[in-house]
């Protein structure tokens, strides 16, 4: 996975099942003796996860997940239909049973972050390796 060109992306339906399919996508483009594949499995799961519970995407549409590779890491994007209620933040509650998954990501990724198109919403991270 040299140069930082786009290595793959996926189309997902807007279901919970979606989240293991985008796992095992992310698995089969990188492969087991990668570098940073369980980190990037993790990311892609908190993230695909976030999209379908939290946005307008998990009403019937779609999530958009891609990955690119450089020399030295692995940038995760995405991208889901947004939401009325808000944008993605990491949940400052740490007795919550849920709402973890963006400190998850932001503790692997060495940044990450959200961009707005129109009322689509990407959110991303690079993972290190």
């Amino acid at each position: 996975m040299a140069g930082s060109s786009l290595v793959a992306t996926i189309n997902l339906i807007g279901a919970k099942t979606s989240v293991a399919r985008a796992r095992q996508f992310t698995l089969d483009l990188l492969g087991d003796g990668h570098p940073a594949v369980d980190e990037t499995v993790l990311a892609v799961s908190e993230l695909v996860t976030n999209s379908i519970v939290h946005s307008d995407s998990g009403r019937q549409g779609t999530v958009a997940l891609s990955i690119r590779g450089s020399d030295d890491s692995v940038r995760v994007e995405v991208t889901d239909a947004g939401s009325s209620c808000t944008a993605p933040y990491i949940r400052n509650d740490p007795d919550a049973e849920s709402g973890r998954g963006l400190r998850i990501v932001s503790a692997l990724a060495k940044e990450w972050g959200v961009t707005h198109r129109g009322t689509a919403v990407t959110t991303w991270c690079e993972l290190p390796f």
